[in-house]
């Protein structure tokens, strides 16, 4: 297969792929609502005599949340001080590791200082799908695109 063939293919994939996420996030929302009517937690998707799947409400997990990230430290501080780490901002990390660089096999900062406590990954490349023209999701699938090619 030539490589515009397989990236036709993939557009289509892709495509369907949209499609399909929007018909499951819609028939989840219309079998909960079903499911809440008759007080079932729990239905069997049949083919004739065949049980095929089971759909489930999953249990809702009761998480807490920070609403006072500086009390909270003070609470953790006077109560398990063992908890408690020196940190970096987060959002200020990508600007300050943004100043070193490598230069032969060494990692050296902005004063030229050589830095041993960090190195540099390149990640793996990988595909993408952007369809051309307007913004396919407003536009519904591609007939044409996805019967020529699949």
């Amino acid at each position: 297969m030539s490589i515009k063939d397989i990236s036709m293919r993939l557009a289509a994939v892709s495509l369907i792929a949209d499609e399909a996420k929007k018909a499951k996030d819609k028939l989840r929302v219309e079998l909960q609502a079903l499911m809440d009517d008759i007080g079932a937690d729990r239905v069997k998707a049949e083919l004739g005599d065949e049980v095929v799947a089971y759909v489930m409400t999953a249990k809702p997990k009761f998480k807490w949340e920070i609403t006072n990230q500086r009390m909270f430290v003070e609470w953790a501080k006077a109560n398990f001080p063992s908890e408690i780490v020196e940190s970096v901002r987060e959002g200020s990390v990508d600007v300050l590791l943004s100043k070193l660089q490598y230069m032969d096999d060494l990692v050296i900062d902005h004063n030229g200082e050589v830095v041993s406590w960090c190195v540099g990954n390149t990640s793996e490349p990988y595909l993408m799908t952007k369809f051309s023209g307007s913004n396919h999701h407003d536009r519904g699938p591609e007939p044409t695109l996805i019967q020529g090619v699949l």
